[in-house]
């Protein structure tokens, strides 16, 4: 008896789950960083789809715990999905990263086990390899980490993607304080792809290492070829802000993200407020008002907006 209701629980949520799929309107709103309209375009929906969407919503405005939720809801709706899995071991790192020591080395484990699902359901998922990889070198050895570990999953992404075998090799070289060897590596993963996300990392590295003149290089080649101004584009104008370098280019970067419809959910709310800040840094405050407003119309719970424009 006890056997048979293991069985049939999954075969339930199924098709509990399988009773509504997300509307193109919700997949719209979402691309187009409308939080508030997607949540009510998806309105009820309990498909895993729409369970997946509610947790990149909810990370889309650092709403970590409920992205949690909405995430473990898709992966249960959904356990063979390997992408699924992969977010929700990269909602779970998010929240470790926002949290104290202890509750962030009390979820290493839930981290890792995804991380690992991820990898074992697609064997070929080449975001779910690299993230384990950046896991195995950053985690200590004594929750699941180690260089060792890393090493052996370049060898599987060489033939799947050699610009990500180069950048998990380049952190594992780092790890090790090797950082002519580190350059490197991050230098042979731009050469293998040419792609905005090398020249994001590179300007990581460099800028991690102080040499702020190449970093800042760096950010500004990934928004200069970034022809989608898609999360690269994000991610190198944050950098040249974080860094005080080339703040023209980081808000025109920034404004590009915002008028170009996302492949993924689109986290605007977000980069309203960043570019408002900047705005408000540099003088402009009737320029970062208007910035917090839009984040607060499209967000109207995004608690940075509601801070920042003083709700």
């Amino acid at each position: 008896m006890m056997r048979s209701l293991q069985f049939a629980a999954p075969i339930l949520l199924a098709s509990i789950y399988a009773t509504a799929q997300v509307s193109a309107s919700a997949k719209a709103d979402a691309h187009n960083g409308r939080v508030d309209s997607a949540f009510a375009a998806l309105g009820n929906a309990k498909s895993a789809e729409a369970e997946f969407m509610r947790c990149e919503l909810y990370s889309s405005i650092e709403d970590r715990d409920h992205a949690i939720q909405a995430c473990e809801a898709a992966t249960a709706a959904a356990p063979n999905n390997s992408m699924y899995e992969l977010t929700l071991a990269r909602v779970y790192g998010d929240k470790a990263d926002h949290s104290g020591a202890f509750t962030g080395m009390r979820m290493v484990g839930k981290i890792r086990g995804a991380f690992e699902k991820a990898v074992q359901l697609d064997a070929s998922n080449v975001e779910a390899l690299s993230d384990l990889g950046q896991f195995y070198v950053e985690a200590p050895g004594i929750v699941g980490g180690g260089t060792d570990k890393a090493k052996e999953l370049v060898a599987k992404l060489q033939p799947l993607s050699p610009a990500r075998a180069h950048r998990l090799s380049a952190m594992i070289a780092s790890k090790s304080h090797d950082d002519a060897k580190a350059e490197a590596e991050y230098k042979a993963a731009l050469a293998a792809g040419r792609t905005p996300e090398a020249w994001v990392d590179l300007s990581r590295y460099y800028r991690d290492r102080k040499q702020y003149d190449p970093a800042e290089s760096a950010a500004r080649s990934a928004i200069q070829i970034d022809k989608e101004h898609g999360p690269d584009t994000l991610d190198a104008a944050k950098l040249l802000l974080q860094m005080h370098r080339s703040i023209p280019a980081a808000q025109a970067g920034l404004r590009s993200y915002l008028t170009t419809p996302q492949q993924h959910v689109a986290a605007y709310a977000q980069a309203h407020v960043i570019l408002g800040d900047s705005l408000k840094e540099s003088g402009d405050t009737d320029g970062a008002q208007k910035e917090y407003a839009a984040a607060l119309a499209l967000a109207h719970n995004y608690e940075p907006a509601r801070k920042a424009a003083g709700k």
